[in-house]
């Protein structure tokens, strides 16, 4: 008879040591929350797909941490030069990022008059 065993793939088992090992080799934080090389978001244990101006703007934020990046430089950067739209874009974006967050919504912060910064747990 055959017993089907239940792996543990909490953060004190093998797989969570072999996950938290990867994710150092790959520069992805283990509290998470960019992993660049997915394009994804990491809050709580969950994998949040980006969109590409989702994932932009959060890259674009999380290169600068601690910095204030104004919504023109977002814009340039992300959407590109010949982009002619609103600078509300970037605040909807960032609304969007600020909902897939849910609890670490605030590492992405408003700086008044300058725009936006990231500012994770690594400060």
């Amino acid at each position: 008879m055959y017993h089907t065993a239940m792996l543990d793939m909490g953060p004190g088992s093998v797989d969570g040591w072999l996950t938290r090992l990867a994710a150092t080799e790959l520069g992805v934080e283990e509290d998470g929350v960019l992993d660049v090389g997915a394009r994804e978001l990491s809050v709580g244990g969950h994998r949040i797909g980006l969109t590409k101006l989702e994932f932009g703007v959060m890259h674009y934020l999380y290169q600068r941490e601690g910095r204030a990046v104004s919504r023109a430089d977002l814009i340039e950067s992300v959407w590109g030069y010949d982009y002619h739209g609103g600078s509300n874009v970037v605040d909807v974006v960032v609304r969007s990022l600020r909902n897939k967050l849910a609890e670490r919504a605030s590492v992405l912060q408003t700086v008044r008059g300058a725009g936006y910064r990231y500012r994770g747990s690594r400060l």
